[in-house]
């Protein structure tokens, strides 16, 4: 039975636990379980949650029919109709210890046309799945999904609760996603220690292995330039304009690097990989530093009409230490004191300490899973929802492992065509997950897989 009910304004759907199936103690074969976590995958990617416009309730439907076969209950909550949060739980035996929450978010950018697999198909080829979302994150939320269910159907209790969540929007902001369940819900997803995206796949330096943890986030500033002058018919040409005056201000900004910052954290890991931050290649300029990127222009209304006004948006990134202000003041001095600028957005840069109990257990099965290898803390340039998260005081970590072959473009995957996750590293990356999160829940992988 499902039961829907309106409160605040905010539509729920409570799916109460099912009677099970495999639930009491069955140990789950690897090899079976390996392929459960594929076909969830292919199965999360054929659901086109693209953002926008982000129909997430595909995917939490799908998720809480998955946690109900396994007689665990679970809640679908929406900010607006069709942009969906699931937020499932098991019971831990200490309520005494603060929860572990395991989190993805379910919707993706749009695939744009030229893809060489159909983006929504789930193709498998080449030793690997294809689809939108296979990278980011959809196999994050398999492996999610699989843990728990796994964990129940063992029929084993954890020290502390385990909480899973897929939640919406994050591709854009998750003002309808992790920001709505922090503000609107938050004793629903209040954990210790979050594990999210965006960290534990295999780096090559040299002929060294390396596998960074995102410990911290750069926060953004998105901001808009606006510049005015005399409007005029286009056939009276002139050269400077509002359009040509943008014009500079857009070389102005890709031709000037923001000052070199880098913090604490950064400069231990860099040094790590024998990296000295001032002769740094271009490539890690977004870690050591503030970023703009041009985005999206604006200019004009009739092919005739030489326009009085010309902006841009910029995608400003801003490094922990750093706020709306400090960047505002930076990119002053970078195009000058007279253009309009507008704050269009803003969310915080965090950083999370790792002399804790859970980063310790990755760095040590990481490590082993992969003889040889370093585990490094790392920052990545784009934001998560572990911001939000911060914010009910979660401890944050980027680990979603898989190992990755020298030739695999992994990073260059990303928001790209033809995204893919390689099906043996994925496998690889589910073992080492679960071993880290069973035994910070205090069980066994032996409890749990056969």
């Amino acid at each position: 039975m499902t039961i829907k009910c309106q409160q605040g304004g905010v539509a729920y759907t409570a799916v109460p636990a099912g009677k099970g199936k495999g639930t009491g103690t069955a140990r789950i074969p690897w090899e079976r379980a390996c392929q459960e976590v594929l076909g969830t995958l292919r199965a999360l990617i054929r659901l086109d949650t693209s953002n926008p416009p982000g129909n997430e309730r595909i995917a939490a439907e799908y998720l809480s029919g998955e946690f109900s076969r396994y007689g665990i209950g679970s809640v679908v909550l929406e900010s607006r109709p069709t942009r969906a949060n699931l937020v499932a739980r098991i019971k831990g035996r200490d309520a005494g210890r603060a929860p572990l929450m395991v989190s993805s978010h379910t919707d993706v950018v749009p695939a744009e046309p030229g893809w060489t697999h159909a983006p929504f198909g789930a193709e498998v080829e080449d030793g690997c799945v294809w689809g939108r979302g296979a990278l980011d994150m959809k196999s994050k939320c398999a492996m999610d999904v699989l843990l728990m269910t796994a964990v129940k159907r063992a029929g084993v209790v954890p020290n502390r609760d385990l909480i899973t969540v897929a939640v919406a929007d994050e591709e854009c902001g998750s003002e309808h996603g992790a920001k709505f369940l922090v503000e609107q819900h938050p004793d629903l997803i209040r954990a210790g220690y979050v594990l999210n995206e965006a960290g534990g796949f295999t780096c090559y330096v040299g002929d060294n292995r390396f596998y960074p943890v995102q410990v911290a986030e750069k926060g953004y500033v998105t901001v808009k330039v606006t510049v005015t002058d005399a409007p005029g018919h286009g056939s009276v040409p002139r050269p400077r304009t509002a359009i040509t005056r943008l014009a500079e201000l857009i070389l102005k900004v890709a031709n000037t690097p923001m000052r070199l910052n880098v913090t604490a954290m950064m400069r231990t890991s860099l040094a790590s990989i024998g990296v000295s931050p001032e002769n740094a290649p271009a490539m890690l300029a977004p870690v050591i530093s503030n970023t703009a990127s041009p985005t999206m222009l604006h200019a004009g209304y009739k092919d005739n009409v030489i326009p009085g006004e010309a902006s841009m948006v910029l995608d400003g990134r801003i490094l922990p230490g750093e706020n709306p202000e400090s960047f505002c003041a930076e990119l002053r001095s970078i195009i000058g004191p007279e253009p309009a600028l507008e704050l269009v957005k803003t969310a915080p840069p965090v950083e999370f300490g790792i002399q804790t109990p859970l980063f310790g257990l990755i760095k040590q099965h990481t490590e082993a899973a992969d003889p040889g290898s370093r585990v490094l803390p790392w920052m990545i340039p784009a934001g998560t929802d572990s911001k939000y998260y911060k914010q009910l005081g979660a401890i944050c970590y980027g680990f979603a492992p898989v190992k990755l072959e020298p030739e695999m473009p992994f990073g260059s995957l990303y928001h790209a065509h033809d995204e893919r996750m390689p099906i043996e590293g994925l496998f690889w990356g589910f073992r080492l997950y679960a071993r880290v999160a069973l035994e910070f829940l205090g069980l066994r992988f032996e409890d749990v897989f056969a």
